[in-house]
């Protein structure tokens, strides 16, 4: 086989390669619609409760999802997230994963407090900057920027009670502010357009 055929070939399996990566990466119609009828069309939800998931970085999401699974994430007044990802394999969970991240991720139009906002601004460059960024485009970790204030209330009190696991730096964090100071923080993260 001559230098020209190696390449050649290369090129083809290559191209058999990516070929075959795309439509593993396809998901479930049946199965995305799971996911979408609460968290909406291309990861952007219209509903409070709900989180979008756009844009949300992948490991994350993984994570997220296996929690749920096996138990060791409160569904608390979504139950039908638990019962879903209780039937999802770990494949699965990747693919839905890859298929959100790629999405870009859209503000919530939501009220907000005005007369918050500006000690939420603060809040967030002392405490939670480093790991969420200055907006959705370089959060290392989850959206807070422009996500539902409703669905950041009840997560944030999941982590207070202890009822959803974070990370020592988090907790570090979330164990220095006040009700309060969570509230201004919901109220700068809903600000944001």
């Amino acid at each position: 086989m001559n230098d020209t055929t190696k390449i050649l070939a290369s090129w083809i399996g290559g191209l058999c390669l990516a070929a075959g990566a795309a439509s593993a990466g396809a998901v479930d119609a049946e199965l995305l619609q799971k996911c979408t009828i609460c968290h909406g069309d291309r990861g952007i939800s219209d509903e409070p409760a709900y989180p979008s998931i756009a844009g949300l970085p992948f490991q994350l999401q993984v994570d997220a999802m296996q929690a749920y699974r096996n138990g060791h994430r409160d569904c608390g007044p979504v139950p039908r997230m638990c019962k879903i990802s209780q039937e999802l394999t770990d494949d699965q969970i990747r693919e839905l994963s890859a298929h959100f991240a790629e999405f870009e991720f859209k503000p919530a139009e939501q009220p907000f407090d005005a007369s918050l906002v500006e000690k939420g601004s603060v809040l967030h460059e002392d405490y939670c900057e480093v790991c969420h960024g200055d907006g959705p485009e370089d959060a290392e970790k989850s959206i807070l920027h422009g996500q539902w204030a409703e669905y950041l209330r009840y997560s944030l009190s999941q982590y207070r009670g202890g009822h959803r696991d974070q990370p020592p730096s988090m907790r570090r964090q979330t164990d220095k502010l006040t009700d309060e100071d969570l509230e201004a923080l919901v109220n700068f993260y809903a600000s944001y357009r």
